[in-house]
Parts: C-alpha cells; structure tokens; sequence
C-alpha cells in the first residue's frame, strides 16, 4: 500500500499540515522573506528520499512518452523582433534541448501527482506568496517534469510568471546546475548592456544554486535571468515545475501547447 501524501513530506521540519500555528508562520516568513530578498528561497529537503526513487521510477516508466523540445530562443521567449539590430540581446538565439513530460500523462497514482494536488502544500505556497494559488487548467503544462540527458541544457532564459516551483526529482551525475543572475531586470529596466555582456560569457553575477533531490525551490524567475548547464553523464536530471496561478482556469493557448508538448489537448 502506498503510503499518503502527508508521509511524503519531512514533518518534522516542514510542518505543512499544521497550518496557522506559530511553527507554520515561522516557516512561512522564512521563505518569504528569503524570496524577497535574494529572488529565492529554498527548501532543504522537503521529500523524503524513498518517495524521491518511487518518482524518478514513475517518470522512468512515462519517459518514452515525453517530448523532445529543441529550441534556439532568445532570453525573453518571444517572437525575434527584427527591428533591432541584429547584435541586440533581445535577439540573440540560445539553444534549449530537453525532453518534457506533461500532466496529462502522469498518472493521479503517481506521487509527483498526488503531491501537486496535495491541499496543505498549496495552502503553505499560498501563504508564502501572499495570495491564493490555484492549480493550473491546462491539462499538460500543469505539472511537468523537465527531463535533461547526456548533453541536454536549457539556454539562459526569463520565465514568463513571476514565480516559479520546481522540485529536484533526481540530479545528474554532473553538470546539470542552475544557475541564474538575480534582479537583473525590474518592470521599468531590462538592463539591456548587463544582459548582453552575460550572453557574451562574461560571468560576473552569475550565481549557482544549490539545489538537490528532495528540495523544493521557490524562484522569481520573470526578473532574474536563469539555465541549466549542460549534464555530464548518463544519470537523467528530473525536475518537477508545479504550476499554480493566483486564479481559476488559466490555461495555454493551442499554439504554446503544440510548441512545448507537440500536440493540443485543452481538456
């Protein structure tokens, strides 16, 4: 018998179930403030490690049935604008491979599944975020789980939410790290001359994050520039996005499902 959800979890450090006790808050403040001021908190350990195998097993057995994503994209992840000049950073390409499994072909018995729809957890994001989140419509970008082999990364990049949640299912032999530039853009500053000396390879604010299987990361990934190295190795790197939106029944258009996932499914 598998066990329930709430024995996935560390709750002894991470006490989701008791929500609104001075344990809970504290919790809560931690990661908050820590998101507020380094554009992101990570939780050390939140899975236990049995469960961590059970779902790299379970993303094992769906892996055939991923998508391969290959991708040039500029960091911004939209259309080239061709009215800039060709060396501006809004247009320089970076390449993207990796494979993606969508929601809707990870089973509801599968932990990752169960730990997304999992109230307590949603409710602790909530608190930590400052409003309430609600599970993502779309069928497939819901939950996905990003799948990096030997030679596979994922270019420098901003996201298009704010706020990102991804867990480490399971990290490669090498390589494989993330890593970002903090705050390097705000609403009213893309700091264009910044950006362009990171997509030259200059390294300077560049930082890597520690993250490891079991972690859950909370990452404001709209402003802060952020990839994945390349991974060494023949070890798979598994990392779950856990998509929330802060209302009901928000979903992708048909175009951006047939670029991320190959196909349309709008439930």
């Amino acid at each position: 018998m598998n066990p329930s959800t709430e024995q996935y979890i560390d709750l002894d450090r991470f006490p989701f179930v008791s929500s609104g006790t001075p344990e809970w808050q504290r919790l809560v403040d931690i990661h908050k403030n820590a998101l507020e001021a380094n554009g992101a908190s990570i939780m050390k350990g939140v899975i236990k490690q049995d469960i961590l195998k059970r779902m790299a097993t379970e993303a094992d057995i769906v892996l055939p049935e991923s998508y391969a994503c290959r991708d040039f994209h500029n960091p911004f992840l939209d259309k080239d604008d061709l009215s800039l000049p060709d060396n501006h950073p809004r247009r320089q390409k970076q390449a993207t491979s990796l494979n993606s499994i969508p929601y809707d072909i990870i089973s509801p018995s599968h932990a990752l599944h169960q730990l997304y729809n999992w109230i307590p957890l949603k409710e602790f994001l909530s608190a930590v975020l400052g409003h309430k989140l609600y599970p993502m419509a779309d069928p497939m970008a819901a939950l996905t789980i990003n799948v990096m082999e030997k030679g596979q990364n994922h270019g420098w990049h901003y996201d298009e939410s704010q706020v990102t949640i991804t867990l480490m299912i399971q990290e490669p032999e090498s390589g494989g790290i993330f890593e970002c530039v903090p705050d390097l853009r705000n609403e009213d500053n893309d700091k264009y001359s910044k950006l362009g000396s990171i997509l030259g390879g200059a390294e300077d604010g560049i930082l890597s994050l520690p993250v490891e299987p079991g972690d859950i990361l909370i990452f404001a990934g709209f402003y802060s520039l952020h990839r994945v190295t390349p991974v060494v190795g023949n070890k798979t790197r598994y990392v779950a996005t856990l998509c929330y939106k802060d209302r009901p029944g928000v979903m992708n258009s048909p175009e951006v499902q047939q670029i991320f996932y190959g196909r349309v499914n709008q439930g």
